[in-house]
């Protein structure tokens, strides 16, 4: 081989342009952690929203909205099977209803009782 002719070597060949898509599997990284955090997700989401209009609008609202995300987290933590639980399996079902339907009682009574 001649000098002038170049020589592909393994530095040009390892820098190329990499598109998004090349890796399906961390593309598909949130969606995984969506679909299987879902019930873990949805009351997290309502209480969230509870929190800032407790905090921007009217108490009295942001808690009843903030009890009723606990509210969905207990019922999902009944209804739905352990392996489909997520972060919202934590201890025996029983536990975790109570200790659920508790705090939404509290939060609902608080949210009675305050004065706006």
């Amino acid at each position: 081989m001649s000098a002038t002719t170049p020589q592909p070597n393994s530095e040009s060949r390892s820098l190329r342009a990499v598109s998004i898509n090349d890796n399906p599997s961390k593309s598909g990284r949130w969606q995984k952690l969506i679909s299987r955090q879902w019930p873990t997700l949805v009351p997290l989401l309502v209480t969230a929203v509870g929190i800032v209009l407790a905090t921007q609008l009217n108490f009295r609202v942001g808690a009843l909205v903030f009890s009723v995300g606990v509210v969905v987290a207990a019922v999902l933590r009944a209804s739905l099977p352990r392996f489909t639980l997520g972060w919202l399996y934590v201890r025996t079902k029983w536990i975790d209803v109570l200790i659920l339907v508790s705090f939404a009682v509290f939060l609902l009574t608080l949210s009675i009782v305050v004065p706006s």
